[in-house]
């Protein structure tokens, strides 16, 4: 490599730096960060120990070999925050890469540095609230886009070996976040691969034994890492104990993600036929159903499989698919004042397609090559080149779209990550257009236009998302204060076991940075998506309880917990169902929200 080369490459990567870590401190200053969701929060516990007292290498939600690794971390350094430190270094190690990248068109350092600067000010007005409040999904999804943009803006490759051992980093890239979040991965990968056929159209030669050999064999590497991470994942939950499990954690991913619980008085014909009494079918809709040991995985596909058929029956295919579709649209093409729309993403998507189609255009205007097609006909071959890669993008994106929708399932962490994903991968595509031609007079001047209006729409918004994520931090912090002085509660005594209610733990999210304890916790939800997991009967018997129903019955030292607006006649109602009377006492009262309970059998 030229020493040139070897300079270039390191004022990139210190640009890239510089740029980002501004931001960064910026915003460690100014907010604390936050796990978003108590899934997150509950994926750290098991990591670090904090829910069976051992860093387990059994996550439940992320793929074994990647759980396996950050527990060891913690095996080896127990006091570290590694969880959080992994999901950070991965979120701002994603936008490092793609900053560094875009520097290949750059010619000179004040050209990297305006662009540099213009997708720095993007990357944190579009992404700010999931930079500083950290989900998973969102991880894996910025660790699939810069897979992609590192394989679209991968130089050009005559050999196959040279080739795929250039996109190694991307193949890593996806390996990477398919462990972290698999069913996230799965819905972007088309994404990539539509980076990919964009890339093999790119070839001066599309159809030859060598492109074949070349994209074909970073397709087969990619799968086959996906194959690996998979096969591992399954033999480590290979046990009867966790096959088991997981069919539970599917059939409850299904019932709770993507069904209604059906009502008890309308159907109690089917909860009468697999042996569910109305008490215990509150249990589904309150989430506390980990007290009765009857409720397993063939339950839990039963309800979920039942659930399904009453959806199908009163949303029949074409009627939801119109309504979907209507409402797809509008999301797109919602402004500000649009209620529900996907502003300000659907509008800077929309900006850099045109942006694309444009500099394509100007592109082919310029070329000397269309000496050989006539003008006019040179501009429509590359209007139309252009146009069905757009076309495609777009086609697809719109498939995928349809899907979450239609799957009545789109929370901002998923809608979210599709925008990115799809603009990333059209940003690529920008910079392989620049690439191509460093073109004069009309090029130059959208190149201009474009960095103008991304850098002062990402200016404009940037305040907003400032006050936005302001208001979420002032908001959390307002949620968590009694859920801190219950849990300062439960740690002053440790000779304790508390179970809460489900509802009353969902307000809580915790920072990833500040007071890590990595000790075992003296508490669990009574429900949720580690709910009757081997990990949950390993924490149980730490504490020499039974089982959740047993334990709060006849065990002094085992409590229930709840916030005191929840109801808890479920629970009596519950226990009379099985046979017993209870006498429930009022033992503590946390921050006049939190109340503690003892439950025992009553004397009649």
């Amino acid at each position: 490599m030229k020493l040139k080369d070897v300079d270039s490459k390191r004022q990139n990567f210190i640009i890239s730096v510089v740029l980002l870590l501004i931001p960064m401190i910026a915003l460690a200053c100014r907010f604390d960060y936050y796990y978003d969701l108590n899934d997150d929060v509950l994926m750290k516990e098991i990591l670090s120990g904090n829910y069976t007292g051992v860093p387990e290498g059994h996550n439940i939600q992320m793929l074994w070999l990647i759980s396996a690794a950050i527990s060891l971390l913690y095996r080896i350094v127990r006091i570290a925050p590694w969880y959080g430190v992994f999901l950070c270094t991965c979120q701002f190690g994603a936008l490092l890469l793609i900053l560094n990248r875009s520097f290949a068109i750059c010619t000179s350092r004040k050209a990297k540095l305006t662009v540099g600067l213009v997708e720095t000010l993007l990357f944190f007005s579009m992404m700010m609230e999931h930079l500083v409040a950290v989900q998973y999904t969102i991880t894996c999804t910025m660790l699939a886009a810069a897979a992609a943009f590192w394989f679209l803006t991968s130089k050009p490759q005559k050999e196959p070996v040279p080739f795929i051992r250039s996109n190694i980093p991307a193949i890593l890239l996806v390996f990477l976040a398919y462990l972290i979040r698999s069913e996230m991965l799965l819905l972007v990968l088309p994404m990539i691969c539509v980076a990919g056929v964009v890339k093999w159209s790119f070839e001066e030669k599309v159809f030859t034994k060598e492109n074949f050999m070349k994209y074909l064999g970073v397709i087969g590497l990619i799968l086959l890492s996906l194959l690996i991470g998979e096969a591992t994942h399954r033999i480590a939950y290979g046990s009867k104990e966790w096959r088991s499990f997981t069919t539970l954690f599917d059939n409850r991913t299904e019932l709770y993600d993507f069904q209604q619980i059906p009502s008890y008085q309308a159907n109690k014909e089917f909860y009468d036929s697999i042996g569910i009494s109305e008490s215990e079918q509150i249990l589904f809709d309150n989430y506390n159903f980990g007290i009765d040991e009857e409720i397993d995985e063939t339950i839990m596909g039963q309800i979920a499989d039942y659930a399904g058929e009453l959806n199908q029956e009163a949303q029949p295919f074409i009627p939801k698919f119109q309504k979907y579709f209507k409402l797809y649209v509008y999301r797109f093409l919602g402004g500000p004042a649009s209620t529900g729309s996907d502003y300000p993403w659907n509008y800077m998507t929309i900006l850099l397609y045109i942006t694309v189609f444009l500099l394509a255009l100007c592109q082919g205007w310029n070329t000397e090559d269309k000496r050989h097609y006539g003008i006019w006909k040179h501009r429509m071959v590359t209007g139309l080149s252009i146009l069905w890669k757009l076309c495609f993008i777009f086609a697809v994106r719109s498939v995928l779209w349809m899907y979450i929708l239609m799957g009545e399932r789109f929370p901002d962490r998923i809608t979210h990550s599709l925008y990115f994903m799809e603009f990333v991968v059209l940003a690529g595509i920008l910079f392989v257009l620049i690439m191509q031609k460093h073109g004069h007079g009309r090029t130059q001047l959208v190149r201009m236009t474009m960095l103008i209006c991304f850098g002062l729409f990402s200016v404009l918004l940037l305040p907003g998302k400032i006050g936005e994520v302001s208001q979420d931090q002032k908001y959390r912090e307002q949620q968590n204060e009694p859920y801190l002085q219950v849990y300062e509660y439960f740690a002053h005594h440790p000779e304790n076991f508390y179970f809460m209610d489900v509802y009353s733990s969902v307000s809580y999210s915790e920072k990833m940075f500040a007071n890590v304890d990595n000790g075992i916790h003296n508490y669990d939800i009574m429900g949720g998506w580690a709910s009757k997991s081997p990990l949950y009967r390993k924490k149980l018997k730490v504490y020499q309880i039974p089982d959740m129903e047993e334990g709060l019955l006849s065990m002094d030292n085992v409590y229930f917990v709840r916030k005191k607006a929840e109801d808890m006649h479920w629970l009596s109602n519950y226990y009379e169902s099985h046979g017993e009377n209870i006498k429930i006492t009022l033992v503590e009262t946390i921050d006049n929200v939190f109340e503690i309970y003892r439950i025992e059998a009553a004397n009649l």
